[in-house]
């Protein structure tokens, strides 16, 4: 080694490699626990390129890597790991000073990354050739899954495939439309697609239209999955998503296995007295509006639960105090009025439950009075008691002293809601960004809907838990109630006012000022547009109940002359494919004719989806809690 020129191939001891200061490539490397799989299961395919330092005229006996800085990292790292020893052998390739810097340009230069096309490609040849996900992965130094996943697109048509590689298909894409095998599907739901909807939910919502969601399933979280599984069924895994995602395929199945365990729950409450009992597996606006609640009869407390009331009275009145007593120029981070809210909501709660537990069902009200046991949103057991079938409703005299009385109720001659309280949530968001946009274009009318809110807290006689004199604005999230609003032309709109507003905002703090000070300094014009634009993000109209607007929101409308024509259509993912068929049918029934309706009787759910959404089009039809009825003369 006493003898090397430059360019000379030597071999040198792991041990003896340090990183050169001439290597250009400065960032910290990843991916070197993959790369050192590969030293380990093919060996060191490429060279490394070194120099020989010299200090005081002398060779320091180390060589400096100027090319190769990854696969020495690598090569260190098996030897940490004592998969190679210290003296293990590296072939380099000697150069000169002068040319170092050079060469380590030209390596780390003019790379391209290899395309995943390939790389599944490379999988598959070798699981041909009889090597498992579990041998190949320990190769490459990724997990069996990495290799699943990539074997998965080779179940991908041809055609799809070969898109993909020539890129004119994204990962996204070609990992949803992997969800099926059907070669024949996959191509048609490209081909048919819109290409600015080409998105992975997108496919996955077509693929998936008859199955159920497990994230977003109730039932699928109340019975769990190993239970599904246990019991023969059939999921479907998307290979590209997280451990807890896939499709349920067997829908029947978890309904008898919801039901099972449902009536296991009925079991516990029999003792309790109900006249009858059921089990729901789903129990929503809808289903509740087949009942009324019994009466109850407020009974006299006893003289233990008059003194707790009294104390809690006390303590309300002492926390009203320091409500009123509260400084908050000495609270910079909140945490004291935070701590007083915390301890009225605790004994808020603890009133509110000892004046239900003095309210007691009326007699004659429980002897037809059953239970219905079934399954909340969040996929846990609910309980409903209390409830009085409407048909039994005649049976009952009137009853003395009630504090609900069933005959004058409005909830007993409830019609069944058209829509779920899913859907009825997710078209009052679309109106509410509908109103947003719309408003913040009327500082006239976003003035009078601030003043109302201001009034209701100066002249209401009821508790208002706010800091001192504050008004405090919350922007609305919709999206939790509409997935799809952000492609909404209303979102569209309020995000470009958004942006036109924080530009200004931050030019001015860029420019030193406070953004108070920064006001005082603007036309009344633009602080009516801000004050237009503030009160609109923090208007909310989304309700989960089925009814017109109501007389505040259709108020609101009217001002603007809000027609949501303007802002909404009954498409597949807003509208049609929520609603059941009957429903779809009606609507073109109304709105186009009853011969087309008729054509339509006999598709299938989702062709009858997608020919109602072409033959709606450009009609601006409305369901009723999208319409204002009334106007501001009868206000």
């Amino acid at each position: 080694m006493e003898n090397t020129t430059p360019s000379t191939l030597i071999r040198v001891s792991i041990s003896k490699l340090v990183h050169s200061p001439l290597n250009v490539r400065k960032k910290q490397s990843t991916g070197i626990s993959e790369l050192a799989a590969l030293i380990a299961s093919q060996g060191l395919i490429h060279n490394l390129v070194v120099t020989e330092p010299v200090k005081k005229s002398k060779k320091t006996g180390k060589y400096e890597v100027v090319a190769g800085g990854r696969r020495l990292a690598a090569l260190n790292l098996l030897v940490t790991d004592g998969r190679l020893p210290k003296d293990h052998p590296v072939e380099c390739r000697v150069v000169g000073q002068e040319e170092a810097l050079e060469l380590s340009l030209t390596e780390n230069s003019g790379r391209e990354a290899m395309h995943p096309a390939d790389l599944v490609m490379a999988y598959r040849n070798l699981t041909d050739a009889g090597l498992s996900p579990d041998e190949i992965a320990p190769r490459f130094g990724v997990s069996p899954l990495t290799v699943k996943r990539y074997l998965k697109l080779t179940h991908v048509s041809p055609v799809i495939f070969k898109l993909y590689a020539e890129d004119e298909m994204n990962f996204e894409q070609i990992s949803a439309l992997a969800l099926t095998e059907d070669h024949e599907l996959q191509e048609r739901i490209w081909n048919s697609t819109p290409e600015w909807q080409r998105n992975g939910s997108t496919f996955r919502r077509l693929i998936t239209g008859t199955e159920i969601d497990i994230q977003r399933s109730p039932l699928a979280k109340f019975v769990g999955l190993e239970k599904y599984e246990a019991a023969g069924g059939l999921l479907r895994r998307d290979l590209f998503g997280k451990e807890d995602e896939g499709y349920i395929q067997d829908a029947e199945l978890l309904e008898s296995l919801a039901l099972e365990k449902l009536n296991q729950a009925v079991e516990a409450i029999k003792g309790e007295g109900h006249a009858w009992t059921q089990c729901h597996t789903t129990f929503d606006h809808a289903d509740r509006a087949e009942f009324v609640r019994a009466r109850t009869i407020r009974r006299e407390p006893t003289a233990e639960e008059q003194a707790a009331m009294d104390t809690l009275d006390a303590e309300m009145e002492a926390i009203d105090a320091e409500f009123e007593g509260y400084d908050e120029e000495a609270d910079e981070d909140g945490e004291t009025y935070a701590a007083i809210e915390k301890k009225h909501d605790a004994i808020q709660g603890k009133i509110t439950a000892l004046n239900e537990s003095l309210e007691e069902l009326n007699a004659a009200d429980l002897a037809i009075a059953g239970v219905i046991v079934t399954v909340d949103h969040a996929g846990e057991l609910r309980i409903e008691r209390g409830l009085i079938r409407k048909e039994d409703v005649k049976k009952l005299p009137k009853a003395q002293g009630a504090e609900t009385g069933l005959g004058g109720s409005s909830q007993s001659e409830a019609t069944k809601p058209v829509h779920s309280e899913k859907l009825t949530r997710m078209l009052t968001a679309h109106r509410s960004a509908a109103i947003q946009a719309q408003i913040m274009n009327r500082p006239e009318i976003a003035l009078a809907a601030l003043v109302h809110r201001l009034a209701l807290q100066v002249f209401s006689n009821g508790y208002v838990s706010n800091r001192i004199v504050q008004v405090n604005i919350e922007q609305t999230s919709l999206k939790q109630d509409a997935e799809n609003i952000g492609q909404s032309r209303a979102a569209k709109v309020i995000e470009e006012k958004r942006m036109y507003w924080t530009a200004r905002i931050e030019a001015a703090g860029q420019g030193g000022k406070t953004l108070f000070g920064w006001l005082l300094e603007q036309d009344l014009a633009d602080l009516h547009d801000l004050l237009a634009f503030c009160t609109a993000v923090s208007i909310n109209t989304v309700s989960g109940r089925e009814h017109a607007p109501s007389d505040d929101v259709a108020v609101i409308m009217a001002a603007l002359n809000l027609d949501m024509a303007d802002w909404w259509e009954p498409t597949a993912d807003t509208y049609l494919s929520h609603v059941g068929k009957d429903r779809i049918i009606g609507m073109v029934s109304d709105a186009v004719s009853p011969q087309i309706a008729q054509t339509l009787t006999k598709l299938k759910k989702g062709e009858l989806v997608k020919a109602a959404e072409e033959h709606l089009s450009g009609l601006r039809w409305l369901p009723d809690n999208l319409k204002a009825k009334v106007s501001l003369d009868q206000q």
